[in-house]
């Protein structure tokens, strides 16, 4: 799923709510996540922020390999 999915499938369960309270404990759960995300963010070099922003290009992009994919590659490289 990708991540424009994965925000247009939040958003219909949200918009599905009717409870108040459910409403600001999902509002609350995010706004602390966007601040521990920013926190992180904040603390890495640029460098580091820089490749963030290519692998994140490359999974919008199609550009990801399975994890059996990739282990499948690693045992015929080093001969596991």
């Amino acid at each position: 799923m990708s991540l424009k999915d994965a925000r247009s499938n939040l958003h219909l369960l949200i918009d599905a709510i009717d409870d108040e309270g459910v409403l600001n404990i999902c509002r609350e759960i995010l706004e602390r996540e966007k601040v521990r995300t920013q926190e992180a963010w904040d603390m890495i070099s640029d460098e580091e922020k820089a490749s963030i922003e290519r692998g994140l290009a490359d999974i919008e992009a199609g550009k990801v390999s399975s994890y059996e994919d990739v282990r499948k590659s690693i045992k015929e490289r080093f001969n596991f």
